[in-house]
């Protein structure tokens, strides 16, 4: 293999790698935003359940409350 078929050979190696990475680039880019979409998802998940945890905590407390004046106009 002459000098010249090296060269060429190892342009065409370089001009492979640099796709390559061009693509793998683009890869990393478009799992980094998936990543990012998830990690938003979970927060709006985290926030209904803690939207639906207080909910549950207003509506025991509403309960009790009524729970105890049915109780007092019973004994009344």
């Amino acid at each position: 293999m002459s000098l010249e078929e090296r060269v060429i050979k190892l342009e065409e190696f370089a001009a492979d790698v640099r796709q390559f990475t061009k693509i793998v680039t683009e890869m990393i880019r478009r799992h980094d935003e998936r990543l990012d979409e998830h990690a938003e998802m979970f927060r709006e998940a985290n926030h209904s359940l803690a939207a639906l945890a207080d909910a549950q905590i207003r509506t025991e407390d509403s309960l009790k409350k009524l729970i105890e004046r049915l109780d007092q106009n019973g004994s009344k």
